[in-house]
């Protein structure tokens, strides 16, 4: 590269200026790769804290619902003994045709 007399004494550039930017740009890209990856680990670890919220709020949610099965099971138990204890004939009886309709269902198949 030619200079200008205008611009006065600048030199061209030579293969250590060359060998000089490409180490200042290797050095660039890899702190560039380190920031991406620092980036990615904190992005990534985000999102296992946000997924392991998610799955703690499921799994409470999960546990309230088991929770209230269990007590109407146990509330639909009391009230079944209460009534085989109060009406003990009907209950028989009920449970006798239930068994009966059961064992009509089985016999068709």
């Amino acid at each position: 590269m030619a200079t200008s007399s205008s611009s006065g004494s600048r030199k061209a550039p030579t293969v250590e200026d060359l060998e000089k930017k490409i180490d200042v740009l290797q050095q660039d890209i890899g702190e560039l790769t380190g920031l991406m990856a620092e980036m990615g680990k904190a992005q990534a670890a985000k999102l296992s804290d946000e997924a392991e919220a998610q799955a703690r709020k499921f799994r409470e949610k999960g546990e309230q619902a088991a929770a209230e099965a269990k007590a109407q099971v146990e509330q639909l138990q009391s009230n079944a003994n209460d009534f085989i204890r109060t009406q003990p004939a009907t209950a028989i009886g009920m449970a006798a045709g239930l068994g009966f309709l059961v064992g009509m269902l089985m016999t068709r198949r």
